[in-house]
């Protein structure tokens, strides 16, 4: 074999372990319409909005119907992916900028550290200087999303992020997840919030870009 040879063989197999990489990388990841998923969310705000609404009426009356409530709630909790859904409150809430939104998606503890690291006395403008620095001043254009596996090749708790920019940069991040279900169930579909710091978010797509 001459040198030629033994080097175009070598090239070869640096592309195709290079290859195996990214589509192992790369593997099971879904990739989120954003414009879906904010019209998804705010219409999903919307009518837990005016189910509240209807059932306060239904109390104030004294004409709870509870077969009518059982079946509105069920609708309502009704997920099909928990974990996405909290993903999905997240990118709602940096689409359109909405504030109250975007830490719906986070656990209590973490975000009330997060809004409390910086001396501005004025929260929603730190709120939004977090949102800017994620959504790189509004420039989402693309997420795919991932559950990382854990033991035994199980789905974990945490989720990997791929975000796109329009600049054509893109970011990776990961972000844990902490159920807030107190039902022992196992058919019970609970909900999950973020426990992962927002500025270490931030922290993680910098270094992405970098």
């Amino acid at each position: 074999m001459n040198k030629k040879t033994a080097g175009l063989i070598s090239i070869l197999v640096i592309l195709g372990i290079s290859l195996f990489i990214y589509l192992d990388i790369n593997s099971g990841k879904q990739r989120i319409e954003l414009d879906a998923t904010k019209e998804e969310v705010l219409k999903e705000i919307k009518e837990s909005k005016e189910y509240t609404e209807k059932t306060i009426q239904l109390a104030e009356g004294n004409d709870l119907d509870i077969g009518y409530l059982h079946q509105e709630q069920a609708e309502h909790e009704r997920k099909e992916d928990p974990k996405k859904e909290a993903i999905k409150y997240f990118i709602a809430g940096l689409l359109s900028n909405n504030t109250d939104i975007f830490l719906s998606s986070f656990n209590v503890e973490t975000i009330s550290k997060d809004l409390f690291q910086s001396k501005n006395p004025d929260k929603d403008n730190v709120t939004k200087e977090i949102m800017d620095k994620i959504s790189r001043k509004g420039t989402l254009k693309e997420i795919l999303y991932k559950v990382n596996k854990g033991f035994l090749n199980t789905d974990s708790n945490t989720i990997l992020l791929t975000i796109k920019y329009d600049d054509q940069k893109e970011a990776t991040v990961n972000i844990d997840l902490l159920s807030l279900s107190d039902s022992h169930q196992e058919d019970e579909i609970g909900t999950y919030v973020i426990t992962t710091s927002a500025w270490d978010m931030i922290k993680q797509i910098e270094a992405s870009l970098q």
